[in-house]
């Protein structure tokens, strides 16, 4: 029943955020439309398969990976930034990112005690990962909703070592740096990143582009 009613308040979002997409056309509704839709979605299969509820997080990463896609379109459709089909993707990829980086890091388990060496190497790895996405679509949320997470894999390596007094100074000195290089240096390693994706490159927006918000 409480799924079937969430369904019901979706899906009443989702038609509220079509209408006033159509008639003001402002970016962050498409958002709010597609994560009112996923709510929708899960909240039904919620309903009618109660065993679902297990597979919450799967079923979230998988609506983040859709809601990822759904940007890339938006993103795709506008290479050069300069319309409002840019600021949808903006929020549409501000939305897929918190989806896919908690319901990734859930289903490993990192929150829920030490982690062990393995899963810490794997989470930073899955970082490296969403650096390498985020270069090449040159959009930066998938780095950010995963940062809590990077930084307590750090945290548990540094102390597994041995470094218990220090390991959130070393913590915050490494993901720190590599931050700063990341933004210092942004332009420079996307160019080496999107070199690497061969005629994708053509459908990504170009390198050291200067973003201009020009509404269409």
């Amino acid at each position: 029943m409480i799924g079937l009613v969430a369904a019901v308040i979706g899906g009443a979002t989702a038609l509220a955020a079509w209408l006033h997409w159509r008639r003001f056309m402002v970016p962050i509704t498409v958002a709010a439309g597609a994560v009112a839709v996923v709510g929708v979605v899960i909240a039904l299969i919620v309903g009618f398969i109660p065993a679902a509820r297990d597979w919450i997080f799967p079923l979230v990463l998988i609506a983040g990976l859709g809601m990822f896609a759904f940007a890339m379109r938006w993103d795709m459709s506008d290479r050069e930034r300069k319309t409002r089909r840019a600021d949808v993707a903006f929020w549409l990829h501000l939305a897929a990112a918190p989806m896919i980086a908690h319901a990734l890091f859930h289903m490993l388990g990192v929150f829920d005690e030490q982690i062990s060496l393995p899963v810490a190497i794997v989470v930073l790895a899955l970082y490296c990962v969403f650096a390498f996405v985020a270069l090449a679509v040159d959009r930066r949320a998938l780095l950010v909703s995963s940062l809590a997470y990077v930084l307590y894999a750090l945290f548990s390596l540094f102390n597994t070592a041995g470094a218990v007094e220090m390991a959130w100074a070393l913590t915050g000195l490494v993901i720190g740096s590599a931050l700063l290089m990341l933004s210092a240096f942004w332009h420079t390693m996307r160019g080496l990143v999107v070199g690497l994706l061969g005629g994708l490159a053509e459908r990504l927006p170009p390198v050291g582009r200067v973003p201009v918000a020009i509404p269409a």
